[in-house]
Formats: C-alpha cells, structure tokens, sequence
C-alpha cells in the first residue's frame, strides 16, 4: 500500500474509493482473524498487532489484500517482553492508549486502521508535526479533523465510520 501510495502521489491521482475501501476491508478481515485466533486449549490469544501500516498491508498481484510482519504483534497470554516505557509500532499510525504505553486491545488496531483509512480516502497525512513528540500529542489529544472539511463530497456514512474508528476513547470505537 506504501508503494501505491507514493505512484498515486507522484501522479496526484486519486484513488478510487472502492480500491480504497477493498484494501481497508480484506485488511480488517486478517485483522479480525487474528483477534480471534484461539490458542490449542481453546482460550482466545488476544493478538494486537501494534503496527498496521502502509507499509505491512500488501496488495497481490491478483488483488487479493494480505496483512503482514505481525513481528512486533502482542498475544495477552505471552510474558511481558517489551521494556517498560518503550513504544513499538509507526508513530503516525499509533491509538492514543498506545502512545501513552497502556495496555493493548484489537481496538488500538481498529484505531490504526481507521488512519488507514483516512489517509486513503482523503489522501491527507491525519498525523503530522515536526516532531516525533508533536505527532503523539496529536494522537493523544484526539483532535481530528472530519473528512469532510477536506472534501465536501466525503459519503457522510464513511465519514461516521471513519470518526468512530478514530475515536480517543476507545470504549467508544468498534
């Protein structure tokens, strides 16, 4: 997706919304198999990827959407093997909890999902600052900017789906 990003905007060309939206769907289905995934006792693992980006949702040749490098994903019932205070994953793509180095859910990755989304549909950067600090306190602060202020055509149902998946509170996020 990186790479199709950069060929669009080298191009400035938009990419059409159902390319888009096929992209975030068959990443939110890998995404919802691995939250799923049960262990062989048949207790629930509770994967988090912790880095749903660009750059690890693939597009194959034949259009299928893989979702990859789950090298930095978390299962609950693993120990604790991240140092405390360490963030892992792409900053402009981290949930608020994330960048507050809470405890991880399957809706931090909703969260990095719904910038995903954002960003393909309306082809603006939702995260960006000088600073690898002025990027977080975005995150954190939860000030997003509808779509629909970029582009007044936005489909006002995206647009809610999209500002509930970039919720701050994550109770209140799919």
């Amino acid at each position: 997706v990186r790479t199709l990003i950069k060929a669009l905007g080298s191009q400035h060309v938009q990419l059409p919304l159902e390319h888009a939206l096929n992209i975030i769907i068959g990443a939110a289905s890998g995404l919802h198999y691995a939250h799923d995934k049960k262990g062989f006792d048949g207790k629930p693992l509770g994967i988090v990827h912790r880095d749903v980006t660009p750059q690890n949702i693939f597009i194959t040749y034949d259009g299928g959407v893989k979702l990859v490098d789950f090298g930095i994903a978390k299962a609950s019932n693993r120990a604790q093997e991240t140092r405390y205070g360490t963030l892992k994953g792409k900053i402009p793509y981290m949930s608020p909890e994330q960048a507050k180095s809470e405890v991880l859910d399957r809706r931090s990755d909703v969260f990095a999902l719904g910038i995903m989304l954002y960003e393909l549909t309306t082809r603006t950067r939702l995260f960006k600052g000088d600073s690898e600090f002025a990027i977080l306190k975005q995150i954190v602060e939860g000030e997003v900017t509808p779509p629909s202020a970029l582009h007044p055509d936005y489909p006002p149902e995206l647009e809610r789906i999209v500002l509930k998946a970039l919720t701050k509170d994550r109770k209140q996020r799919y």
